[in-house]
């Protein structure tokens, strides 16, 4: 009888220090693989990837939005170059307009540009240097506008009229070797407006010898045709290159065929 009483006891004190005791560890054991499964969330390779991407592609955001603004100001001035400045002056561009019997759409055209230009306080900006800026920062269309520049609008927006032949001439090559520059450097951005004016623009002038470049023409050709295969115009590079290739020696088209490949990998 006394055996059995301890006994009791003895299983009592056991419970008890069961019940004590190892809900406390079962607890801390919880919060140690909680504590666990948090840092693993926070050092997860995707997430940190995730965040770095994010903030690698807001330079670029930034950038291209200031590119399109730099375009947009730019060609706001261009519309405005020849507009006349104040009523008077158009009253007498409009009678002499009406005295040769201008076309009607051309007055009316001119009507509105003058009407959107009195208010532009910086109309006389240097608008090509303005497509310059936004090509250098990866502008398609103005690189694409700087080709459609004639020479005489050139000229006039760079003030041309004060210098001498020598260095009118001078100025002019140095702008046709930065507008290459900056048009290949779209080009290598994706642009294919730019790729498009450098395969045409080579075929008829390098600004670095002077004369015809049919390697580079071709070079940029294929270039093209290997990244822009969505292209509307695809076929019709194709076609140039074609035309190139049969006008090229075996030894051209390879050295053209190596620079594409160095061009890719510039990107």
């Amino acid at each position: 009888m006394r055996s059995t009483l301890i006994g009791m006891l003895t299983g009592l004190c056991l419970f008890i220090c069961a019940q004590l005791f190892y809900p406390k560890e079962q607890n801390d054991s919880e919060n140690i693989k909680g504590a666990d499964s948090i840092v693993t969330q926070v050092q997860h390779p995707d997430l940190t990837n995730k965040m770095v991407s994010t903030t690698r592609q807001q330079p670029e955001q930034v950038q291209a939005k200031s590119a399109d603004t730099q375009f947009k100001q730019a060609m706001q001035i261009r519309q405005c170059r020849n507009v006349p400045r104040n009523d008077e002056a158009f009253n007498q561009w409009l009678e002499e307009a009406l005295s040769r019997d201008e076309v009607h759409e051309i007055i009316e055209t001119m009507k509105t540009r003058y009407q959107r230009c009195l208010n532009n306080t910086s109309r006389d900006e240097n608008y090509v240097q303005q497509l310059i800026n936004a090509a250098q920062m990866g502008s398609d269309k103005a690189a694409d506008t700087l080709w459609r520049l004639a020479p005489t609008e050139v000229h006039q927006a760079l003030n041309f009229s004060t210098l001498t032949r020598d260095e009118q001439v001078a100025r002019m090559k140095a702008f046709t070797a930065q507008k290459y520059q900056v048009t290949e450097q779209v080009a290598l951005l994706g642009g294919e407006k730019a790729a498009l004016q450098l395969i045409r623009g080579y075929q008829y002038l390098d600004p670095d010898t002077g004369g015809q470049n049919y390697i580079q023409a071709l070079a940029y050709s294929h270039y093209f045709l290997q990244t822009r295969q969505d292209s509307e115009v695809y076929s019709r590079v194709e076609w140039t290159r074609n035309y190139l290739e049969q006008r090229m020696t075996l030894d051209e088209i390879t050295q053209a065929q190596q620079l594409a490949g160095e061009l890719q990998h510039r990107e």
